[in-house]
């Protein structure tokens, strides 16, 4: 995953170049950001592109010209090197998202303060942001401000976690699997959703909640861990499921390449071995024990 995100890093980085040597030089100072899985260098072989732009609060309305001039020619680019147009336009084409300190500020208010569904959406990108190219120090003015809002409003914790909770691992009663049924991914598992993300969530709400700066996702466990916004068992625990389900992804994405197919995140449990199925079924046992206690803490059944 690290890998991955370096190679999109440094395409990224080189095509700002190439806009800039184009363009002339910013005309005030910005900062490209990444969000999501590249953000937190977990990319694989199978993502799309989620970026942002924040600028100095200096921009006047005859600067947005360039800037958006630059944005769409790196997520052209981008797109055309393989890193397809995320369907959610979460990029820095889109105006929205490509705006001074002061707009993302208010940006970030409000989703702390008024939780909405769309907010709650939102925050798998933009509560996983990171700094790719520009004047980083723009990004940290913005993450200071939002560390201090989101860890003292227990009521945006708790949507959150609600949020979070929503992605429960595939594991019945009898810790048998429960499997998609029907349409193309019909008996598999999915490993993204249904175990990843999972994993991801609860590390960005135990982060959140300590004002954690980490974005990526071990390392905001074991940051989790130390400061018992997760139990260090509990966080230690998930960083084994998370390397598990992660290796057992790419794998799986491997032999669909090496047969000529499009990778994809539906694995059918019968590619794994007996032990690797046990492994993975006491993986998705730990994200649910997890859950349970993250959701019992925030009372997050109120708010779903």
């Amino acid at each position: 995953g690290e890998i991955i995100s370096c190679i999109t890093d440094s395409i990224t980085a080189r095509l700002i170049e190439m806009a800039e040597t184009e363009l002339g030089p910013a005309p005030v100072p910005y900062v490209w950001l990444c969000g999501g899985s590249q953000a937190r260098k977990e990319q694989s072989s199978h993502s799309d592109q989620d970026n942002a732009m924040l600028i100095s609060d200096e921009m006047q309305p005859e600067h947005e010209a360039w800037f958006e001039a630059l944005a769409n020619r790196v997520c052209d680019g981008l797109n055309a090197c393989g890193f397809v147009y995320c369907p959610g336009e979460a990029m820095a084409s889109n105006p929205k998202w490509r705006q001074p300190l002061r707009v993302w500020r208010r940006y970030f208010h409000d989703w702390i303060d008024k939780p909405e569904p769309m907010a709650l959406m939102l925050s798998s990108v933009f509560f996983d942001l990171r700094h790719l190219y520009g004047d980083a120090s723009l990004l940290g003015q913005l993450q200071e401000r939002v560390l201090k809002q989101s860890r003292r409003n227990r009521i945006f914790l708790a949507y959150l976690t609600a949020n979070a909770l929503k992605h429960r691992p595939p594991l019945g009663f009898f810790r048998n699997f429960v499997l998609i049924h029907g349409g193309e991914h019909d008996n598999t598992l999915d490993l993204k959703h249904r175990g990843l993300v999972p994993i991801i969530d609860i590390a960005r709400v135990a982060a959140l909640s300590a004002g954690i700066d980490e974005i990526n996702t071990l390392e905001r466990l074991r940051a989790a861990g130390q400061v018992n916004a997760l139990s260090r068992d509990g966080a230690a625990n998930l960083e084994d499921a998370f390397e598990l389900i992660g290796t057992l992804r790419v794998q799986h994405q491997v032999r669909q390449m090496r047969a000529g197919e499009a990778a994809d995140n539906y694995l059918k449990p019968e590619e794994l071995s007996s032990l690797e199925r046990r492994h993975l079924k006491d993986a998705f046992g730990i994200i649910d024990t997890v859950q349970e206690a993250l959701g019992a803490r925030y009372q997050a059944g109120r708010f779903a």
